[in-house]
């Protein structure tokens, strides 16, 4: 796997435009319930992950039943043995439904992230949240003309458990070019395999589909489908990952 180990000496080479970018510490270990969240330009998949391909990029290149195969490109790769996130931005992305060609050279894209899923939620308990990873939020529309392709996300996340389960809560500010907007989420995930949903994510508004994973060595992970409607009108979507303690 590639990855950039912490204070390297040689200055790092330029990645090419048309190369695979991120990295990861160790290949994502698919546990026996292992879950996923890929958005694409017209598709949002969710669910059970029980097959996965991983490049020796650290790309993720099979999410179930969805490929990515051909001249592929993989940008904002991230991840580790317990989780694994990314975007598709060229190759031939297939699915049961179709194929589809990705090009590089505009904003369609599908954004993924695979993780292992926790086997029980804690009675109670409180943790801290870290400053989270991102995949640059891509155009899916709104808006009128002019649009950046895809822009840049920032977050924060609290996670607390109760009576009700997980209580999940933060917001992801997304800019692109010059506007900018802020999805805020505020949700009860109430099993390990729960999937909650605020906003109108489901329904082409503003929103998040949220679930939780095992970040390992007793931390918690947060993974946070998006799409959030800037001051522009325009509407982006991402993935973000945070990780608690």
């Amino acid at each position: 796997m590639a990855f950039s180990p912490a204070g390297a000496g040689a200055a790092a080479a330029p990645v090419a435009a048309n190369a695979d970018s991120g990295a990861v510490s160790a290949p994502f270990v698919r546990g026996a319930r292992a879950r996923y969240q890929l958005l694409g330009s017209v598709a949002q998949s969710f669910g059970l992950l029980t097959r996965s391909e991983q490049a020796a990029s650290g790309a993720m290149t099979r999410l179930d039943d969805t490929t990515l195969t051909g001249a592929s490109i993989t940008k904002d790769i991230a991840g580790d043995a317990s989780f694994a996130l990314g975007r598709w931005v060229a190759g031939t992305v297939t699915r049961t439904s179709g194929a589809e060609t990705l090009t590089g050279a505009d904003n369609r894209a599908y954004h993924y992230i695979a993780l292992n899923e926790l086997k029980a939620l804690p009675a109670s308990g409180n943790t801290t949240c870290d400053a989270g990873v991102f995949t640059s939020p891509t155009y899916v529309g709104g808006g009128s003309g002019g649009m950046a392709d895809s822009g840049a996300a920032t977050g924060s996340a609290t996670l607390s458990f109760g009576s009700e389960g997980a209580a999940v809560a933060g917001a992801l500010k997304v800019a692109a070019g010059e506007a900018a907007g802020t999805v805020a989420f505020d949700a009860k995930v109430q099993t390990p395999s729960s999937m909650a949903i605020t906003g109108n994510f489901l329904s082409g508004g503003a929103g998040t589909g949220i679930t939780l994973g095992d970040h390992g060595g007793g931390a918690y992970a947060i993974a946070v489908s998006y799409a959030a409607t800037l001051a522009s009108g325009a509407r982006y979507e991402g993935i973000a990952k945070f990780r608690c303690k």
